[in-house]
């Protein structure tokens, strides 16, 4: 059985390479492509875990979770990219949110699809599933020496930061509806951990 669908696999592989580029923008010696390439590493490691996670959480629980390209979101990562290029970066946020997960409460099978009865909680743990394992990623990286780590550390708390924000269709929005007490924990680790990645504390 296919993991991701085909069109999953378009739009994650447009989305690891522009969100790729953003990071190799903000935080690499642009146009230095070996940075790209690190950058690339970096962005398809925490970007194919956190949907992977997404993926095998809702297969747990019966029903569907699939990765869009979402609009505004890519529209707000090619801005990010002309403000780096035209050397703003350092007043703007790389927005590297260009996609979400849709959770579906049904599931393919032999005979058509099955509708799964899918509560507040189970949305909220399949959209914590993705993110919230870019918390863990952000938290455990910075245990080790190095810039790749340091960089590893820094994007999953910003990809997890971003995806924090309570508004649909992000995983933030759900997790927010869960537990609103969990949601303030994530977001304040997450902000903790991107404030030490820039030298805020």
């Amino acid at each position: 059985m296919k993991i991701f669908t085909g069109t999953e696999i378009r739009d994650i592989i447009v989305s690891i390479l522009i969100v790729s580029v953003i990071f190799w923008i903000y935080v690499f010696a642009f146009p230095d492509i070996a940075g790209f390439f690190v950058s690339l590493v970096i962005v398809f490691f925490s970007f194919f875990c956190h949907e992977i996670s997404h993926e095998f959480v809702a297969k747990k629980l019966g029903c569907m979770a699939t990765y869009r390209i979402w609009p505004l979101g890519l529209l707000l990562g090619i801005m990010s990219i002309f403000f780096g290029l035209i050397g703003l970066k350092s007043y703007f946020i790389p927005i590297i949110i260009v996609g979400c997960v849709e959770i579906m409460p049904y599931r393919f099978g032999r005979w058509g699809f099955k509708v799964v009865k899918l509560s507040v909680r189970d949305i909220g743990v399949i959209s914590l599933a993705g993110t919230g394992l870019n918390v863990f990623f952000a938290v455990f990286f910075k245990l080790f020496p190095g810039s790749i780590f340091h960089n590893l550390s820094y994007f999953n708390g910003l990809f997890a930061l971003l995806n924090l924000i309570p508004i649909p269709p992000l995983d933030g929005s759900k997790i927010f509806m869960w537990k609103m007490w969990f949601w303030l924990f994530l977001i304040f680790i997450s902000v903790l951990s991107v404030a030490s990645s820039i030298g805020f504390i």
